[in-house]
């Protein structure tokens, strides 16, 4: 029997980089995508974002122009990584963090379009814990 100290750890093993969908969001409202999930939605060169009150959702809808209004460019991150900057949509919906957060479980749906469930992320820490003496 567990004892009530106990959290249970929801974020799961890590899979391979070649089968994961990968995706962040830090509280300068970057949203982060991994190569596999980039190339998952099709390499677009920006995305529209959508935002689901009721699911406490974003869906990011691939396009492959830039030639429209209220696109996001998506930029190259790191040699593994892209980054979408999201303040102005973060912004008007009142997305506020405090931390950078791992989505639990990103989907592509049958339309292409990446799910993200703001209810269902994990806190990725950038400081290590030192060890207690």
């Amino acid at each position: 029997m567990i004892d009530r100290d106990f959290e249970k750890f929801l974020g799961g093993p890590t899979q391979p980089v070649s089968q994961r969908l990968h995706v962040t969001i830090n509280k300068e409202n970057v949203i982060g995508l991994n190569e596999n999930c980039f190339r998952q939605l099709g390499n677009p060169p920006g995305v529209f974002l959508h935002f689901s009150r009721s699911r406490d959702m974003i869906a990011v809808e691939p396009v492959q122009s830039l030639n429209q209004l209220a696109i996001f460019p998506v930029k190259r991150k790191t040699s593994v990584g892209w980054r979408i900057n999201a303040s102005t949509f973060c912004k008007h919906f009142n997305i506020r963090l405090d931390a950078t957060h791992r989505f639990n479980d990103p989907e592509i749906n049958g339309d292409g379009k990446l799910l993200l469930k703001l209810s269902q992320t994990t806190i990725v820490r950038q400081i290590r814990r030192t060890k207690k003496l």
